[in-house]
């Protein structure tokens, strides 16, 4: 949801300049270079209290992450409706509504930083064996788009591109939906003993964490199995940010549909095609049994599913194209997790030691930096095409600008023309320079085994 509402949110409900937009993105990017990477070194490089007490080593973070993750995605939405309503109140309050844009972003970036970077290590923890991955995936990837189609299908009928009020009725009851899942998901977060022991067998070994920062760091980007993996992971994160916030102009402006009616259906085709194939993808991928291969038959999927939307109109089509999208979203939600276990087992066999945050850390300032990245392509394809901030319908977008035609081709860009290059640059990439084999990633396994790790 996130993704989905807060560009437009600010830009065309709230009205705040694009370079304001941009400035605010930008700051939020140079957080996320310090802070992601930052904080899975600190997270491994220090012992917390309760791990020395209990031997808890991420589930309290994840418990703190969470709930502070939760209430800031909230605060994104509580600008006080009098600083904005008019041009004249939008100019008065611009750089109040900026300071409220960057805080609210920062704070939401670290809570969510603490929480993935913890949660996404017990993973490979859990689960060593390629095959145990690829079926807990398929079941992770199954909930998480049943999740985003509750996000979806009951916000969508919540929120109106007209009145700012639903907006915040929308984060209400997102946060409300955050809450109750938190309590569903802490059960198969929490450390079992047999893991608590596991952790206790490992200390005093040293690792990378025990190096200075910016050795780790250059250690860690100079490895080319891992970067190319980072950046592949990047190209789809980044083009499905693309995506989802391209949706609701998408809706708005191309389809010229101001009451939001099928947005729920654009939306919802994508959820469904990912839904629909995720057993496909499980099943093909256990058969196939090469998580690189399977992953570059994704990301091919993916490319070919945005050509026709640089050229498409009418609902049902839009519809048709946005189920194939979420086929092949499916496919790179679901080949992920065990692709990166399988890169994480290859560093632990070389270190000698699990030091998951670290790598999580690096990805997921990589992740974050895809926010970056998708508001800076939406907002300089907004400027360079004559998009005029402050319209919330095609009507009153017509009546503000000289060249609509130049307008739509704009929303194009950043919906479907960007995304596609991205995503094709990155697989072509990974095809060539990733190297971890089904028989490469069989011996590490075996290695780990006989270190205990």
């Amino acid at each position: 949801m996130f993704g989905l509402y807060t560009i437009f949110y600010y830009e065309s409900i709230i009205g705040l300049p694009s370079e304001f937009a941009i400035a605010a993105f930008l700051i939020f990017a140079i957080w996320n270079a310090v802070n992601d990477p930052l904080m899975g070194y600190l997270m491994e490089k220090f012992t917390m209290p309760w791990e020395r007490k209990w031997g808890f080593r991420r589930f309290p973070w994840i418990i703190i992450g969470s709930v502070t993750f939760i209430f800031s995605y909230l605060i994104i939405f509580l600008v006080p409706f009098e600083w904005f309503g008019t041009e004249t109140l939008v100019a008065a309050n611009k750089w109040k509504i900026f300071a409220w844009y960057v805080i609210s972003l920062l704070l939401y970036d670290t809570t969510f930083t603490i929480f993935d970077i913890n949660s996404a290590s017990l993973f490979p923890e859990k689960f060593p064996k390629p095959h145990e991955r690829r079926v807990v995936q398929g079941w992770v990837t199954l909930l998480g788009i049943l999740g985003l189609v509750l996000a979806f299908v009951i916000t969508g009928l919540i929120v109106n591109q007209n009145i700012p009020e639903s907006y915040r009725t929308g984060a209400l009851l997102t946060f409300g939906g955050g809450f109750f899942f938190l309590i569903l998901f802490l059960p198969g977060m929490y450390e079992s003993p047999k893991l608590r022991e596991k952790y206790k067998r490992r200390e005093g070994v040293k690792g990378q964490a025990d190096e200075p920062f910016f050795k780790v760091a250059k250690d860690i980007l100079t490895n080319r199995t891992v970067s190319i993996k980072i950046l592949f992971f990047f190209g789809y994160q980044a083009a499905v940010a693309l995506m989802n916030a391209s949706a609701i102009y998408i809706v708005t402006y191309i389809l010229d549909d101001p009451e939001n009616e099928s947005f729920i259906f654009i939306m919802g085709g994508m959820m469904v095609g990912a839904l629909l194939s995720t057993p496909l993808w499980v099943k093909i991928s256990q058969r196939v049994n090469n998580n690189k291969k399977m992953s570059i038959f994704a990301g091919f999927f993916m490319f070919v599913t945005f050509l026709p939307m640089i050229f498409i109109n009418g609902v049902v089509a839009w519809v048709i194209c946005i189920f194939l999208f979420g086929i092949s979203l499916g496919g790179q939600w679901f080949m992920d997790p065990p692709t990166m276990g399988d890169v994480l087992d290859s560093v632990a066999v070389k270190t000698g030691k699990r030091e998951q945050s670290l790598y999580y850390g690096f990805q997921t300032f990589i992740i974050r930096f895809g926010e970056a990245f998708k508001a800076f392509v939406i907002a300089i394809a907004h400027l360079a095409t004559g998009f005029k901030e402050g319209n919330a319908t095609l009507t009153e977008m017509k009546n503000s600008v000289d060249n609509i035609d130049l307008v739509l081709f704009g929303i194009r860009v950043h919906a479907a023309i960007v995304p596609a290059i991205l995503v094709l640059i990155c697989t072509l990439l990974f095809w060539k320079y990733y190297d971890l084999t089904p028989e490469k990633v069989e011996e590490n396994r075996i290695k780990l085994k006989e270190l205990g790790i």
